[in-house]
């Protein structure tokens, strides 16, 4: 990848950008809402959603959750453990997280499987919103600068409300959602009709307020980013509908786990071409090539990813014979009493990722490697 032009407006750059961080959530949002009326996919029996029975297809389960879901999770092994330079540099750290994520899950599992996945819920919530955040202080940094801190702070304003609005909605609507985060229960509820109604029209009191300040900037003769108020466009239409609008399974996990994984493993992928030469010779000579790079980047993620559902198939959830072929494991009940340490120990990947996450994309002199890349030393505290 040439060396990324700091002024440019976009991340990547616009084509990139528009392909891979904001048109996959937008996407996802046309697809869940054409479907909505036309009542397709039919609801399957055979178990992906623990909340009402009503479960994704599993050809499409297989696609969202190892294929984009959990794959996302194994791309930061390119982001820092691939990266040569990066591992000698901070090996403490890339050692230390994942010991100490496990220490902290098998704590919290103790208390209990519900208080285990109501906290890797919230931490799951917080680390969604985080990503989108990132993705908004890149695109801001695009702007012109000024003393006046005030137009940044309503885009981070406008941020948390369009994340924060749907949680709350989910909490307080009255019969709750007919999905969950990880499973039935993971949420706190406080059914409230007036309040949930309250949080929906807040929701679009402030869409409008927050539109109205950015034609007031422009009409100031102030530059805003286009890339950043189609990610905040695509945000909120990914949380609202998601979310709000509609309520089923298979219209949150699409446009949640499409939002989230794909922009996510585009932003590696690209950094690991940037960062090549840093990346074992297997990988440095697949990313010499386009086609190679995505074929080699893409069989790596998903052959963790597998590897870890089949895991947890086999052991934990046993929802899924038909598509690992684990039916005989399935019927032994290899691991019945174990959850305590099974859990813990298959959600250390996805636990050290929400964790990790926040040291690896920060600007400054601890992250040097990302100089060049998406200009983060720029971004200022």
């Amino acid at each position: 990848m040439e060396e990324k032009n700091l002024h440019s407006p976009w991340i990547i750059s616009k084509r990139f950008d528009l392909t891979w961080f904001i048109a996959p959530g937008l996407i996802s949002v046309i697809i869940v809402l054409a479907v909505h009326h036309l009542g397709f996919p039919e609801p399957s029996p055979l178990g992906s959603s623990r909340t009402n029975g009503n479960a994704l297809p599993p050809w499409l389960w297989l696609l969202l959750i190892p294929g984009i879901d959990v794959s996302h999770v194994y791309s930061t092994l390119f982001r820092a453990y691939f990266d040569k330079e990066v591992w000698n540099r901070k090996k403490v750290l890339l050692s230390l997280i994942p010991f100490l994520c496990f220490i902290a899950a098998l704590i919290l599992y103790s208390f209990g499987k519900l208080f285990f996945w109501g906290a890797m819920a919230y931490l799951a919530v917080f680390h969604f919103i985080r990503q989108q955040y990132g993705f908004l202080s890149l695109y801001a940094r695009t702007e012109s600068k000024t003393e006046n801190k005030i137009p940044f702070l309503l885009d981070k304003i406008c941020l948390y409300v369009v994340t924060g609005l749907p949680v709350l909605y989910w909490h307080t609507v009255p019969g709750g959602r007919h999905f969950e985060w990880f499973m039935e229960g993971d949420f706190y509820q406080y059914p409230n009709h007036s309040l949930s109604d309250s949080i929906r029209i807040l929701f679009w009191v402030w869409v409008i307020v927050y539109s109205l300040s950015q034609v007031y900037l422009l009409l100031k003769g102030r530059s805003i980013s286009v890339g950043k108020l189609l990610l905040l466009l695509n945000t909120a239409s990914v949380w609202y509908v998601g979310i709000v609008l509609l309520n089923d399974d298979f219209a949150f996990t699409l446009t949640n786990v499409i939002n989230h994984g794909i922009p996510y493993m585009a932003l590696v992928f690209a950094y690991s071409n940037f960062r090549k030469k840093q990346l074992p010779a297997f990988f440095y000579n697949s990313f010499r090539n386009g086609a190679l790079a995505i074929l080699s980047f893409s069989l790596v993620l998903l052959a963790f990813a597998f590897s870890e559902e089949w895991l947890w198939d086999s052991f934990v959830w046993r929802e899924h014979p038909y598509l690992f072929g684990n039916s005989s494991l399935i019927k032994a009940e290899l691991g019945l009493g174990l959850e305590g340490i099974l859990v813990p120990i298959f959600f250390l990947p996805q636990f050290t990722h929400y964790i990790l996450d926040g040291f690896l994309w920060k600007g400054g002199k601890n992250n040097s490697e990302l100089e060049g890349f998406i200009g983060l030393r720029n971004l200022g505290p």
